[in-house]
Order: C-alpha cells, then structure tokens, then sequence
C-alpha cells in the first residue's frame, strides 16, 4: 500500500475517532470559555457606550493571549504526543507497525488528523469569538481581513508545534514532560530577552506574524523586535517538515518496547 493512500486512510480512521471523542469534547468546551466572558463585556459595552473597557480590549490584550500563546502550543503539545504515545499506552502500536502500512504513513495520516481537529476546536472558539466583539460591525471588510489573519497565523502554529511535539513522541515516551518545560519554560522565558535571543522560539516567529499594532501586540514582548513576514513563514514551514521528516524517520527506524518506560 503507498504511502500517500496509507496516510489518507490513517486520517480518516483518527480523525473520526478523534473528532467523538472526549478529549475533543474538553477542548472544545475549554476553546468557548474566553467568548463568554466576551459576551458578557459586549453586553456591558452596549448597555454602557462610555465604558473604559471594551470586549474588543479585552480580546487583544488577554484572550489573544490565551488562543495564541496557550491553547494553541497546549493542544499541539497534547495531540502531537499522542500520534506516538497513544498507541504505546494503549499497546496498539504492535497492530498498526505489523500492518501493511508503510510507518511514515502512520505518522503523516495521524498528524494531519490532528491538526484538522485542532484547527477545528481552536478557530470555533476564535470565530464566535469575533463575532462577539464585532456583533455591531460585522460587515466592515477590515474585521474579516483581521480574523483571517489570525486563523492564518494560528494554523501555522499548530503546524509547526504541533510536528515538533509529534517528533518528541517518537523520541521520549513521557514526551508531555519536555512539551511542558518547552512550552512554560524556554518558550516563557526566552521570548522575553532582549536582542536576537527571542528568534530562538517558535512563539516569536508566530507573534511576528500578527497585525501588528499598538492594540494587539502589547503582550508580545517588552521591546519586540518582530521577523519579517518572509522569514517567519520560511522557519515555521522548516519547523514542520523538518519535524516530520525526522520524526517519520526515527519512527521508521526505532523497535519500541511498549514496556519502556524511558
């Protein structure tokens, strides 16, 4: 069987399951949690045309933070490790690397199932999300523009964390374990020195991607020093197909022990 049409059926296959199952589900609801408390800031906005703080405010300064710089690297993080290590929990890795499967097809067919289903529960929760701060404005070309922007951006960074957080499962078992200190801490950390330190982070490449402006990227950093356009695409792409191609290649390679527990 080759690999493109093993890959094809290893999507559909997961992303069936994946998409009934609870953990989608959890995410789901977690993803709706920042548009209630923007509907309710709209609703005061629009009972109190004079009020300091708007949804829109709101929304850019603290929940774009949570789409962007938590949800996101969390749901890569969490279904990037399972495209490895849910099969060895499960002891069901056996059964699809004794198929007739090409095994990079595994990886392909179960990385790609998880990034629709990720980039389904994220941009649910963004587009009511906008809908809500701009529920008087909806027809102005300027907010679509805006909101496609950040599906955009958000796609490409589940691309890029996502392939590398698969890479780490096919290295580490207790791979959530890395994820996290990659996520809290060097991504936490690093983005926030000074000088050329901050290029060293997928969270700076996807930052400088947004509309950048003095009411949605206060957050960024303190001095942002912003890659151009070019270059942030050119490395996030490299992050996922390097990624990938290494994390295919080690899968390919590597006789698991499911009783490891390295």
């Amino acid at each position: 069987m080759g690999l493109i049409t093993s890959a094809k059926k290893i999507f559909t296959f997961f992303f069936k399951h994946g998409i009934k199952s609870k953990k989608a589900k959890i995410f789901f609801l977690l993803s709706f949690l920042p548009v209630l408390v923007l509907i309710i800031a709209k609703i005061f906005e629009l009972t109190d045309p004079g009020a300091r703080i708007t949804a829109a405010d709101i929304f850019s300064k603290a929940m774009l933070i949570i789409y962007i710089q938590l949800l996101i690297p969390i749901l890569a993080l969490f279904f990037g490790s399972l495209v490895v290590n849910e099969e060895m929990d499960n002891k069901t890795l056996i059964y699809l690397t004794t198929s007739p499967v090409p095994k990079p097809a595994i990886i392909l067919g179960k990385y790609a199932a998880y990034i629709l289903l990720t980039a389904i529960i994220v941009n649910a929760g963004l587009l009511l999300s906008f809908i809500t701060i701009n529920i008087d404005r909806l027809g102005r070309a300027v907010y679509v523009n805006q909101f496609l922007t950040f599906v955009g951006v958000g796609f490409l960074a589940l691309l890029a964390y996502t392939a590398f957080f698969t890479l780490l499962g096919t290295i580490f078992k207790k791979s959530v374990v890395f994820g996290l200190l990659f996520i809290f801490g060097w991504e936490s950390l690093v983005q926030y020195f000074p000088g050329v330190t901050q290029k060293f982070t997928f969270i700076h490449y996807v930052k400088s991607l947004l509309p950048y402006s003095a009411e949605n990227v206060k957050f960024l950093v303190f001095k942002l020093e912003p890659s151009g356009t070019a270059e942030s695409l050119v490395v996030l792409l490299l992050i996922t197909i390097i990624s990938l191609a290494v994390g295919s290649f080690i899968f390919n390679k590597r006789e698991y022990i499911l009783s490891d527990a390295a």
